[in-house]
This record gives structure tokens, sequence and C-alpha cells, in this order.
């Protein structure tokens, strides 16, 4: 969002409380010191700068993709399993979460607050044009609060308006039906879509683009919660995705050259395919990304079978490309990360090590040991900015000299260490201020881009019978080609393309589901993904799995550091035991999330979702 919106953030909050009248209508006059609805709500720039507080949202802690602190954006891929987080266990695997310990998220003080500008439009002395602009802005930011609360609670209270003490049957009334929420947020996007102006408030503000893209993510993820979870009438949401996709498509048709870029570039305006994102000026609103991945807090890490789903340089899955060379039990992280799909190498820190050299920071030179330079010449090589050296910088800065670096290994330092040695770093890059102080940052980040709408189209197209060869083509094998890989071929993907797929998945639609943790790894998507496709088994169960390491490596690990022994997974490090061992693993009923006890107590017209 542009800077000036956060200038104004905060100045009209009080509005989001309603103001109690009197009968007396000698007393029915507005203070002449605060604001009201009735004097706050009247010009077009009274519901602008009201408007630029509801932009919030992205960050909101009640939702799983929140662009707001550390590790925040990570968290849907840390929910499902993708991704781990080392402070602690995943609570769905573990079965740590209760009503009483809900994960939270039942909170509509946000439906309040759009709402207070959707009631007080029709009285305002705005043209109906601009009356139907803000009333399509305000549904846009209601529906994107629906659409978490039904993805989390499945029912939930509809409410669309601002609450009077004298509503009782709707403050304390029942949860509304999923298929009447998801129709309400369905009608008004689309409503939206018709009536709010196409540029919005000017560059990187809510306008038509916008509005489409969520509406591609909100049908995609209905219309497939429907046919996975059997509730019917999924074609209306799958044809709406399609839709919207393909004039969005149309609308970009270009992507950023490179995949990494996308989150390591400062300014983001006019950046290929990006529809909106979080901007971030210094000294207006900056981010503690970046330092965060350079210091010694990053707790999110990969795992071995998340990097083990990333295909091979020949397209193939490594379970049968002769290109895979991770496999033995002695094989090493370089030997894993050989001849794969770059995505990885751009999510994942490729291993390496060099020597530091004294004097210095960042001063380093290259082993005796050719192997130990393979990735640093490579990413090196990638890189055509400049702003992602390798090795890798800390904040300080100086140079790190290994990877994987395990916490505690003997002669390391503390930043940018792990425990797996899949060290995550999206929004690593060397250009953004790390040195001025925890947030100093002005990397942009992504809300909506081109690249999420491609694979939702790709995936709808599927589910409705329609994904061919020139489907892939026009989505999967252009984000393909930026990264140097083979296109798909979706006539050679057949029961024997990857037998260690799910087998509950049909093999295409498993390849279409693989490109989309991909391409999309880090976003926060996951969760909500494997939710809606029914499979979060499969995902939550495994045990999250280090990297394998030759004898050097080994003789450096503190000496709490556990190893697999036998089996497939042999010289696998790990911290945490196998969920299933322990009798604990993803349980039927998670699909939809507790509602918190404490709202039972409150309204004894709630029902508590099944099983919980």
């Amino acid at each position: 969002m542009t800077t000036k919106k956060y200038l104004y953030i905060g100045c009209l909050s009080l509005l989001t409380t309603m103001q109690a009248g009197c009968n007396d209508s000698f007393l029915d006059k507005a203070p002449i010191d605060k604001l009201t609805d009735k004097t706050a709500f009247v010009t077009y720039e009274n519901f602008q700068t009201y408007g630029w507080s509801l932009y919030s949202v992205f960050s909101d802690d009640n939702h799983l993709q929140r662009i707001k602190d550390a590790g925040a954006l990570y968290q849907g891929d840390v929910e499902a399993n993708y991704l781990y987080n080392s402070n602690g266990t995943n609570r769905w695997a573990w079965q740590t979460v209760s009503p009483e310990t809900a994960p939270g998220g039942w909170d509509f003080s946000y439906i309040r607050k759009v709402n207070t500008l959707l009631d007080n439009i029709d009285a305002s002395a705005m043209t109906q044009g601009d009356k139907a602009h803000w009333r399509a802005v305000g549904l846009f930011f209601r529906s994107y609060r629906y659409m978490e609360l039904m993805a989390r609670f499945g029912d939930v209270p509809w409410i669309d308006h601002v609450l009077g003490e004298n509503e009782s049957e709707i403050i304390y009334g029942s949860r509304t039906p999923r298929d009447e929420v998801a129709n309400h947020i369905l009608t008004d996007l689309k409503w939206a879509e018709e009536h709010i102006k196409l540029n919005g408030e000017g560059d990187n503000t809510i306008g038509r683009d916008a509005v489409r893209a969520l509406l591609s993510r909100f049908s995609l993820f209905e219309g497939t919660w429907r046919k996975y979870h059997g509730l019917g009438g999924e074609k209306t949401y799958l044809d709406e995705c399609i839709r919207v996709s393909e004039l969005l498509m149309k609308d970009y048709p270009q992507i950023g050259e490179n995949y990494q870029h996308l989150w390591s570039t400062e300014d983001l305006q006019g950046y290929p395919g990006v529809i909106l994102f979080k901007e971030y000026r210094e000294n207006v609103i900056m981010q503690p990304f970046s330092r965060h991945e350079r210091g010694g807090g990053q707790q999110v890490e990969m795992h071995a079978r998340t990097a083990e789903r990333y295909l091979c340089d020949d397209g193939l899955p490594i379970s049968v490309s002769p290109r895979y060379e991770g496999a033995d039990s002695q094989s090493t992280m370089a030997d894993e990360f050989r001849h794969r799909d770059r995505r990885l190498l751009y999510r994942v820190i490729p291993p390496y090590r060099v020597q530091r050299l004294p004097g210095g920071n960042v001063q380093w030179e290259y082993t005796d040991d050719p192997k130990d330079r393979e990735y640093l010449d490579l990413m090196n090589e990638l890189d055509k900015t400049g702003n992602r050296p390798f090795p890798v910088w800390s904040w300080q800065p100086f140079t790190i000299d290994r990877m994987p670096h395990i916490k505690g290994a003997a002669g390391s330092l503390a930043p940018m260490s792990n425990n797996t040695g899949y060290y995550v770093y999206m929004f690593y890059n060397v250009e953004t201020n790390v040195i001025g102080g925890a947030e100093f940052s002005t990397t942009d980040s992504p809300i909506f881009h081109i690249e999420e709408v491609m694979l939702n189209y790709a995936e709808a197209m599927y589910e409705q019978g329609n994904f061919d060869q020139s489907v892939a083509d026009l989505t999967i094998n252009r984000l393909r080609q930026r990264v140097d890989m083979p296109t798909m071929t979706v006539s050679a993907i057949t029961e024997a393309f990857d037998p260690a797929r799910d087998p509950r998945v049909p093999p295409v639609l498993w390849e279409i589901r693989r490109e989309r943790m991909v391409e999309l790894m880090g976003e926060g998507f996951g969760f909500h993904d494997i939710r809606r496709w029914k499979t979060a088994d499969w995902f939550i169960n495994p045990q999250p799995l280090g990297v394998r390491m030759n004898e050097q490596f080994r003789a450096e690990m503190p000496a709490s550091m556990k190893w697999m022994t036998t089996g497939p997974d042999a010289g696998r490090c790990y911290k945490l035991d196998a969920p299933l061992s322990q009798g604990k693993g993803w349980k039927e009923h998670y699909y939809l999330y507790p509602i918190p006890v404490t709202q039972l107590v409150l309204n004894e017209q709630l029902r508590q979702n099944p099983g919980w």
C-alpha cells in the first residue's frame, strides 16, 4: 500500500464502536469536539481516510497469511508441516489443540469495522458512482476476513451491518450455514468487481484486479473444499475461479524473470505480475524479515520430506530420476541438492564451506576442497542483481562459513544456524538496511501476484475436467521456464510417474499440486491447501528430518543431536520423534478449528464443531 495510508490509520478508529443514541430529540445534536458517524462520513475524503485503516487486515493475527513480524508469513506452511519451527512442535501432529487452547481467529471486530464504513455510505454526500466504489471496497475487505473465518470454522455468524444493543437475536444467535456465508462472499465480490474503480485510489490500492485476485483465491478454495469434503455445489465456484483467473492472466501477461526477486526487491511498484503488495519506506514503515533471516532468531526451516518433493532438473521426481544423487545413506546435502529444481536452492541455502580470513568480517577464501565451492559458484552465477551474494552474510555483517550450519556445532557461530540444516532464506538480500535495527528493512512483500492466479487456474481447470497440455503450457510451464526446468508433458504423467505420491490423488493432479507447493513455498498457503484437499494426514504426520552429513560434519555436531541409524533415512539428523510412533498424528475432526470454549459459554446458541 502506498506510504500515505499509514499516516491516516487509526485517526477514525473510535468509529468502530457503536454510539448509543438518546430518545430525547433536543439531545440529538452532534458533539462539536468529537467525530461521530454523522460528521465523519460525509465526503469522499472522509471515506478515503477511513478506508486506509482497513488495509490492516493484511497484517492481522487472525489470518494464517499475514505480513507482519518475523516468520509470520510462513505460518500457514509451518502449520501444514511443509516447514518446521524449531522452537516447538506442530500442534496438529502432536495433538495439542483443544477448545481451551484454540488456535484463534473467532474474532468479528474487523467485520464491525468494515460494516461501519458500509453503513454510512447511503447517507453521505458522495455521488452515486463514488458510493458504489466505496461499497465495493468495503465488500472486498469484509470478504477477505470472512473467507478466513469460514476456512477455519465452517459455519460462522453472518453480520452485514453494525449491530445495535437491541439485536440480541443476532448477537447471541446461532451460526450461519456455510452455504449461505460462501454465497454472500461470492455475491459481494462479484458486485465489487463490477462497481469498484478500475485503479482504486491509485497505485497499489484495492481496485478491480485485487478484487479479481481475491475472487480467484476464494473460489478455488471453496470449490475444492466442497468437492473433497462432499458438500456439493463446487462447479459454481470452480467456474468462477476459471473466469476471473483468465481475465487476470490476460491483463498480466508477464511474470518476473527471476523466481527469487519477487521477495528480495526493494520496490515492487511496476514489477511484472504484482497485483497488490505491502510497501515499506524508510522512516515511514519498515519490516523485520530481512534482518531476522540474517540473525540468530530464524526458527523456520524446511525438512527432508518437503525438500524431497522438489523435482529433479529432468522434470522427474527423485523416486524415479536417474539424476538424483541423494538417496544413498552416505550422500550429503550437496548430493541431495544437485540437479534439482532451482526453486529449492532459492528457498533453502545450499551447502558450502569457506575459510573466514582474520581482520575483516566478510573476507573469506575458498577451502582446499573444490567440492566446498560448487554451490557458491552456482548461486553467484544465478544472481543477476548482486543483492544475494554467496557465501551468505549475517546482519552485522560477517561471512557465514558453512552450510548446513547446525546449532551448537563445534566452531560455529549462532547467526543463521538451525536444527535440520535446511535454512529458509526467502527474504535474504544485502541491499536492504538490516544494520539500523530490528525493523529497518524496506524490501516490499507481495500480497497478490499473477503466479498464484496461474496456479489457481491450472488446478480449477483440472477439477472441471479441462486440464490439458495447452493449460499446462499457459501456466505451469511458463513458471518453470524462468528456473530452467523442463516443461510438464501431461501425457507422460502416468500412475508410475511418482511412486512416492499420495496414492489417493490422481497422478496429474498430484503434479499440479506439487507445482503449487514449490512455487508458493513460504507464502503461507499450505495449511488451507492441505485442508481443502482433505489430505492433511499425508503432510502432517511425517517426522521432520534433517540433512544427511558426512563424517566431517558429524564430528562437529553437539552431543544432543539425534541420528537416524537404519532404513532409507539413515544418517539424517533430527530433533523430534515421529508423531505416529508416539500415538499422535492428524485427526479427522481437525479439518475445522474448534470454537473457543469461552464463546460457547457466552452464547448458548453456538454448537461446537464435530469431534471437539
